[in-house]
């Protein structure tokens, strides 16, 4: 399988069976392999049979490829695929086949675009190892129908889902981004960013697990991250199928189980039955990879490394970064518990776990010291109170009038008036006598 693992390969090989496979020679024409590509339609192909006539295209196959991708009437991918003659399989169900975006244990996955809906999305072919195995079939479709209702911002959408000329495929959500295990290629991922990335997956997986779904293959190629840095689970539904496929054992994987293995709970490795917490699990081994950039349960071998994870407990992260937080290795260390029991009850409650790690922390204010009692308002000085004037009799009036204005005046002439009166009254004693 690895041999031939040329662009299109073997995924798209099975979308036409029964053709052969021609060689890799470039055609001498390149319009027929065009149409038996399928991947225009007749209205196109005449127009470009028309320019080729007119001399507005070049008739030699290389240099009419390369100004169909000029013109956007082809992709490059396709142009490799036609010029190296391979017109099959650029058509699967109702949708064309537009470059190639990856590889993984179940398939490949291709950008495709929806003929009627003009629509463009991730389009993954199931590795013809497991979709030939007619049990595998019955447990895609079962799953399918789970799959369907999944509808979460960190879950990848499906759109549809079948099986067409002996190939089994889904349709998802395109997203633009890259895989974790594309950008642990990079190098590791720092651990602030990665714990908010897995806090993201955590979500997606609560989601999928109050619907019924068990992931069973989390890892680093199965969290996406968009343009914007949020994270996208992909691949739920597809674990089960290599449960269902009986070929699929540890000792016979090396082409389909072995991506797995690193991340396997060890439930899942002693295949028992999983939950939701198997998925945890995982997760935590995907996050110790990709921010160390190396496995928390190593060893020389697949063998060694499941046996290492069911008998031994992971080497502690600080062997890697060791100024990594205690807190953050607290959770780590829970979400890879050997024991169900002991890790997160669920996704929803990891993921709480991990974004307290992330998120500030409200700080209680400190007591404000007692208010001192505040000065009473300043007043303006008020205008001295000038008392109303007594209200007198008509006759005393001048005499008031008098001592308001002249009271020394006054004065005088009461005294005067007071000498007068014991004059008078001592004359008059005189004369009595």
């Amino acid at each position: 399988m690895r041999g031939r693992d040329e662009p299109g390969g073997w995924a798209l090989a099975m979308a036409s069976p029964d053709k052969a496979r021609p060689d890799d020679r470039t055609p001498a024409d390149l319009m027929p392999v065009l149409h038996t590509a399928g991947i225009l339609g007749d209205r196109a192909l005449d127009d470009i049979r028309a320019r080729v006539a007119r001399g507005e295209y070049p008739s030699a196959p290389d240099a009419l490829a390369d100004r169909l991708v000029r013109d956007q009437l082809i992709t490059a991918y396709q142009a490799k695929r036609l010029l190296a003659g391979k017109a099959y399989g650029l058509v699967v169900g109702r949708y064309v086949i537009l470059d190639r975006i990856g590889s993984g244990s179940m398939g490949r996955v291709y950008k495709a675009h929806h003929q009627m809906m003009d629509r463009v999305v991730a389009l993954k072919i199931i590795a013809p190892e497991i979709a030939s195995n007619e049990r595998v079939v019955a447990r895609f479709q079962r799953e399918m129908k789970l799959v369907g209702r999944l509808d979460h911002p960190n879950v990848v959408r499906a759109f549809d889902a079948d099986r067409a000329n002996r190939v089994l495929y889904i349709v998802m959500e395109y997203v633009q981004g890259e895989s974790l295990g594309d950008r642990l290629k990079r190098g590791p991922v720092p651990a602030p960013e990665m714990i908010d990335y897995a806090a993201q997956a955590a979500l997606g997986l609560a989601h999928a697990h109050a619907q019924g779904m068990v992931h069973r293959d989390v890892k680093p190629s199965n969290i996406l991250v968009d343009q914007d840095r949020k994270v996208k689970i992909l691949d739920l539904g597809l674990g089960v199928l290599m449960e269902a496929d009986d070929g699929a054992t540890f000792a016979t994987a090396d082409g389909i189980a072995v991506g797995t293995v690193d991340y396997m709970s060890p439930e899942q490795a002693l295949g028992k039955d999983v939950d939701g917490r198997s998925d945890l699990f995982s997760l935590g081994c995907a996050m110790y990879h990709l921010m160390t950039g190396k496995l928390a349960f190593p060893g020389a071998s697949p063998i060694d490394r499941l046996g290492r994870r069911i008998n031994n407990p992971p080497v502690p992260i600080v062997e890697h970064i060791p100024d990594f937080p205690a807190a953050a290795q607290r959770v780590l260390d829970k979400l890879m518990a050997f024991k169900p029991q002991d890790r997160y009850a669920n996704a929803t409650e990891a993921s709480e776990a991990l974004q307290a790690l992330i998120r500030p922390r409200a700080r209680k204010p400190a007591p404000a010291p007692p208010a001192e009692p505040a000065p009473p308002p300043a007043q303006a000085p008020s205008a001295p109170t000038v008392p109303a004037p007594p209200s007198y009799p008509r006759w005393f009036k001048p005499l008031a009038a008098m001592a308001a204005g002249r009271p020394g005046l006054l004065l005088a002439a009461t005294l005067a008036a007071f000498a007068l009166t014991f004059a008078a009254g001592a004359a008059v004693g005189y004369l009595v006598k």
